[in-house]
């Protein structure tokens, strides 16, 4: 069995690049909330995991909320939502 928190770091790992896509300097991402995680399903060694993220408001005050979904043939095994601070790189 795919453990849940694989999940959730999966998840969140696309929501940062989503976030970071979306950004023209370099920043870093930390997540500071994940909210509402539900584990629909059992996900199986064989299984093809798809993840849609969407931002479910724009980023404000260095602050970008996020919902993420997993997907295995079709049916939801698990979802979440996510809320993460950004912060520009010093380089």
């Amino acid at each position: 069995v795919f453990p849940g928190v694989l999940l959730v770091e999966a998840m969140a790992q696309t929501g940062g690049l989503l976030v970071l896509s979306q950004l023209k300097d370099k920043y870093s991402t930390y997540f500071i909330r994940i909210d509402n995680v539900k584990f629909r399903k059992k996900v199986v060694p064989g299984d093809t995991l798809i993840l849609k993220i969407e931002m479910t408001s724009p980023i404000r005050r260095g602050i970008a909320n996020m919902r993420g979904l997993c997907y295995v043939r079709g049916k939801v095994v698990a979802e979440g939502e996510f809320m993460a601070q950004i912060v520009k790189n010093n380089n």
